[in-house]
């Protein structure tokens, strides 16, 4: 019986070394045993475990400098070499060693070399990202990113320098494996708050950190460890477990320093006599590793006896049994314990694993096939698929933490290296302010700004303090820091005198040419990100997207959802890296132009219209928009249209009809369904351009599963033509900006409870209902205020209704509410209720959730999807005057009920409606369209 799951997470990682103007390189070595000794044997046990069927799940995380070394076609070109010479040299030891107790693990090591060379030459044709790229696609293998040089964040000055590394790794990773990451291994684990929102934008799901990370977060971990915790910004964090950390990496009891596994510190580099190994460590015969040993552990002494492969790797499959053992008793342990399945979460370097532990890949394919075959208990998982299986986890705020020496910075902070820092620091700032002042850049200056923004993430590269604490590589770490910084410094000289030098450039760009289609504008203070995207292997190369997006509503013009689904998609998108245009209605007080958070914003005002003709007026609306749209379409060129609902139909199909653009659509409401059916020429006259909007677009969004049977029944749409992407809501949008003790007394005594309800007053939204369950909750809670936000044409209807039944004064009608007005009462609120008649989605009813008041609705459209009855909300039939006063007289009498309901939705609201992951998913349907429209020859230019 399944107890729970394990996440195997290996990180993958090395510092970006390459060396062009020298042709043996010793730190190209780092690279070149890490292939030979980690890489390459975990790409052969995977191949393994597909080939024999076993149903396996790892996690690897591949750093940006591992995976451009291991596209680097001169890398590959030595890395060959290399393997060439081990082989000649592996031969010749088993002529050295023929008819010795050495002589059979001599023939191991030739056979293993060949094998090595067999699988990167014709299995993988020296491309080895295409066997992780293989492993990704077929769903055994989640690779994740690291951050664009593994800078260590927590220490970095301003924001802009950690979004760049984050932007840039995305963006590489997404070249090579066709699609963005959806989780990241941050750089030693080091995490401060505010890094989940850069994290976010970016699409990214989940990260790790170390396990004091999780559990000293605020609240407390109710799971501890074994379930992830959402971060404020609806970022999952995964905590290392330390029981299996220790049983492998512990130096005094973890399996690798069993006295039967390979001794790392004998090497024939440094036994054998130089004369004779010299050909095979490189210029100046400096003694180093050759790969070559022959000794076992043995034990604390240096009398070390001969090494047996065999009985090694009889060694590993025992302590992969021993693993798994202790495994399925902890997740027995840890079941009965939670309110779901535990995920233990073990992370590792990845080059512990055949580098360090020479048997350690072994160990993991035992690992993998034990667990496939000999037993049901426990499960591989990664964390992706864990979040889709348990969406909603608890939400708390992270403190700093990191997996190094003592928790948080020392490593990286200390007397060795804390030098680096004001330099850094520095030129952080120089190169957000020179990317800046330079938001076009071209030519010259544009190679120059891009070669710096290089520079300075080699130079944050957090191998180098690392090694500088660790006293190994000194010289070659100090050299490095003070190399790039050196060389960002005297570009940006350069840059600022205009005394820029094209040769000097080249020589740089050829140097150090990690990141080719680096864009410098990653660093500028206002753009979330402006990276290109390349699909690479598809056939395709995504630039920025350039999306054209219709909306006749967009804040400060805000008439119901629809200005704050398209205001927050908007932003996302953005923060993505779409380059979205958006055409808008004129508001008095709003200029024609601005820029909103990365969001281009047009305004156009209809002319010599009648405004009170509703019909006319949209039509010259329209009229606006297109004509405001002819010279966007000719300077930039968009790729794709989106229209949101039906006043913008007409000018989205004129666009996409003369310019061959594809059309995508969003409905968020039908004119059947508001009023349940068509009843008049009006109504059918707007019936009809939302039929025609569907019939013109490519695909059709909408918010929910209801949205999607009303479209498929009213416009006979095929199911293959709808797509379906909730609504969310940006929580720090629904938080008070600051408290005001006396703000709720405006609304309501101090003693009275208060049941609040914000929307458009028109008859679908159901308040009719409310006002007539008002006396059946006085006379259970006769202290209790009913306060109403909002406007329209059903006001008085509503305000009669309440005095003729005699609570006019219980009923509070406070108008139009802004955001801050919106926000406190929410914060005051005792329960929301939106007892709604037809509602397509309710992200109102998401907003009241972010603020923690325990929510009722009514169970129909989008509304019953959002809620879970007694989980997270409360549900009642629409139209039900008794059931909407019962239920809110047992959330009143009930306050442990209404706590619980309140926390649970916040940790759905962090967890599901997140709009990073609402705009990852608007951009798969954006890509798909694109893509389908080429092919058919249907597409802008």
């Amino acid at each position: 019986m399944l107890r729970g799951y394990l996440a195997l997470v290996l990180h993958a990682h090395l510092p970006y070394i390459r060396h062009p103007e020298k042709e043996n390189y010793l730190e190209e070595k780092w690279f070149f045993e890490a292939l030979t000794e980690t890489y390459i044997p975990l790409i052969k046990i995977f191949d393994g475990l597909l080939d024999d069927g076993v149903d396996f799940r790892v996690t690897v995380s591949l750093s940006p400098p591992l995976i451009s070394m291991m596209a680097d076609d001169l890398l590959r070109k030595r890395y060959l070499m290399h393997l060439n010479q081990l082989i000649e040299l592996a031969g010749r030891e088993t002529e050295r060693t023929a008819g010795s107790e050495f002589e059979d693990t001599a023939h191991m090591y030739l056979e293993r070399f060949r094998e090595i060379r067999d699988i990167f030459v014709n299995r993988y044709g020296t491309n080895l990202l295409q066997a992780f790229r293989k492993f990704r696609e077929k769903d055994c293998v989640e690779l994740i990113t690291s951050c664009a040089t593994h800078g260590f964040l927590p220490l970095m000055k301003r924001k802009e320098s950690i979004r760049a590394q984050v932007a840039v790794a995305v963006d590489l990773f997404t070249r090579h494996f066709g699609s963005p990451p959806r989780g990241i291994w941050l750089p030693e684990c080091g995490y401060t708050p505010g890094i989940d929102e850069i994290l976010k934008a970016y699409g990214i799901q989940f990260f790790f950190t170390d396990t004091h990370g999780i559990m000293f977060a605020t609240p407390s971990p109710v799971h501890g460890i074994y379930a992830p915790l959402y971060t404020p910004g609806g970022v999952a964090a995964f905590g290392r477990d330390p029981e299996t950390s220790k049983q492998v990496w512990d130096m005094n009891q973890g399996y690798p320093g069993d006295y039967w596994y390979r001794e790392f510190y004998r090497d024939i580099g440094y036994d054998l006599d130089i004369d004779y190994v010299g050909p095979y460590v490189g210029e100046n015969n400096l003694r180093i590793d050759t790969g070559i040993k022959y000794y076992r552990i043995t034990g604390k002494t240096d009398q070390k006896e001969v090494y047996n492969p065999a009985a090694a790797a009889d060694r590993a499959a025992e302590h992969a049994a021993n693993f798994m053992f202790n495994r399925e008793k902890q997740m027995q342990h840890l079941a009965s314990r939670m309110d779901r399945l535990p995920i233990v979460v073990s992370t590792y370097d990845a080059e512990l694993f055949g580098h360090w532990w020479y048997e350690g890949p072994d160990w993991i394919d035992f690992l993998l096939r034990k667990l496939h075959y000999d037993q049901d208990t426990v499960k591989t998982i990664t964390p992706w698929e864990y979040l889709n299986l348990y969406p909603t986890n608890q939400v708390a705020s992270l403190p700093m933490a990191s997996w190094g020496h003592k928790g948080y910075n020392e490593v990286w902070l200390s007397p060795p290296n804390d030098w680096i820092y004001r330099h850094l620091h520095k030129a952080e700032t120089r190169m957000t302010e020179t990317a800046q002042a330079n938001p076009g850049a071209e030519g010259l200056r544009k190679r120059a700004l891009n070669q710096m923004a290089r520079e300075l993430l080699l130079a944050q590269s957090s191998d180098w303090a690392f090694i500088m604490k660790m006293k190994t590589a000194v010289g070659y770490a100090e050299k490095r820091t003070k190399d790039h910084i050196a060389r960002f410094s005297r570009l940006y000289w350069a840059l600022t005198n205009d005394d820029l030098n094209e040769n000097e450039i080249s020589v740089l760009e050829h140097a150090d040419n990690i990141f080719p289609d680096i864009d410098y504008r990653a660093y500028q203070p206002d753009t979330p990100t402006v990276v290109s995207l390349t699909r690479r292997g598809q056939g395709t190369v995504r630039k920025n997207r350039k999306i054209l997006m219709l909306s006749w509503e967009f804040p400060p013009k805000t008439v119901g959802g629809l200005a704050r689904h398209v205001y927050d998609l908007s932003r996302a998108l953005a923060a993505q890296g779409e380059e979205i245009h958006l055409i808008t209605c004129y508001v008095p007080g709003a200029t024609d132009y601005e820029r909103v958070d990365g969001v281009h914003v047009y305004r156009v005002q209809p002319r010599q219209c009648d405004s009170g003709n509703f019909l006319r007026w949209v039509e010259c609306l329209n009229t606006a928009m297109v004509e405001r749209a002819h010279g966007l379409v000719r300077e930039h060129g968009f790729d794709l249209i989106h229209a949101h609902d039906w006043l913008v139909a007409q000018s989205a199909k004129d666009l996409k009809d003369r310019y061959q653009i594809p059309l995508v659509s969003t409905i968020h409401a039908t004119e059947y369904g508001r009023n349940r059916g068509i009843h008049n020429d009006i109504q059918r006259h707007i019936n009809q351009i939302e039929w025609q909007l569907t019939y013109e677009s490519w695909e059709v969004i909408c918010c929910s599963r209801y949205m999607a049977r009303e479209l498929a029944q009213v416009f006979q749409l095929p199911a293959e033509k709808i797509r379906i992407i909730a609504n969310g809501v940006e929580i720090k949008n629904v938080q008070p900006r600051a408290v005001d003790p006396g703000f709720r007394n405006s609304y309501a005594a101090p003693n009275e409870k208060m049941v609040y309800f914000i929307g458009r007053l028109v008859a679908e939204k159901g308040v009719q209902v409310l006002i007539k369950a008002v006396p059946k909750i006085l006379r259970k809670f006769p202290d209790t205020k009913f306060v109403i936000s909002g406007k329209g044409p059903y006001q008085d209807h509503l305000e009669n209704l309440a005095a003729k039944l005699g609570v006019r004064e219980k009923v509070y009608f406070t108008g139009f509410a802004n955001d801050e007005t919106r926000n406190l009462l929410f914060a005051g609120s005792d329960i929301a209720v939106f007892p709604s008649l037809y509602e397509p989605f309710g992200i109102v009813a998401l907003e009241a959730m972010a603020t923690r008041v325990p929510v009722i609705a009514s169970e129909t459209g989008g509304l019953a999807e959002v809620i879970e009855h007694r989980i997270d909300g409360l549900k009642v039939s629409p139209g039900d005057v008794e059931g909407l006063a019962g239920a809110v007289v047992s959330l009143l009498g009930d306050p442990t009920l209404a706590h619980q309901i309140s926390q649970a939705a916040w940790d759905k609201v962090n967890s599901t409606y997140n709009w990073g992951v609402i705009a990852a998913e608007t951009i798969n349907v954006y890509n798909e369209i694109i893509s389908e429209a080429k092919k058919v020859g249907y597409a802008a230019g």
